[in-house]
């Protein structure tokens, strides 16, 4: 009777192991939620760079805009701490995040 009770536990063991391998496997894939589009800081509106980082609302939205059309574009991303109003305190405090969330091309 044993050795019956643990021959069905260890199949059922042995049974289930490959189908709680398969659901780990596809919790490791990103998911469309997680895939976030990046905002072109020399194509982007007010209202696309609004609210599209901590921090950034309206005003340095337009602040943003402002400098790009003075300057001709951005070269890059550590270019934002010359925007009135950001500062290069900001721009060293949230650089790897910044740059997840904007390109310059």
């Amino acid at each position: 009777m044993k050795a019956r009770f643990i021959a069905l536990l260890l199949s059922i063991f042995i049974t289930s192991y490959p189908a709680q391998a398969d659901n780990n496997h596809q919790a490791l894939k990103p998911s469309a939620t997680e895939v976030i589009a990046r905002i072109n800081l020399n194509k982007a509106d007010v209202s696309s760079l609004t609210g599209s980082f901590k921090g950034i609302g309206k005003k340095r939205a337009e602040a943003i805009i402002e400098y790009r059309e003075s300057h001709h574009g951005f070269k890059s991303i550590e270019e934002l701490a010359y925007v009135r109003g950001i500062g290069q305190r900001f721009v060293d405090k949230n650089r790897e995040k910044l740059k997840e969330i904007y390109e310059v091309s």
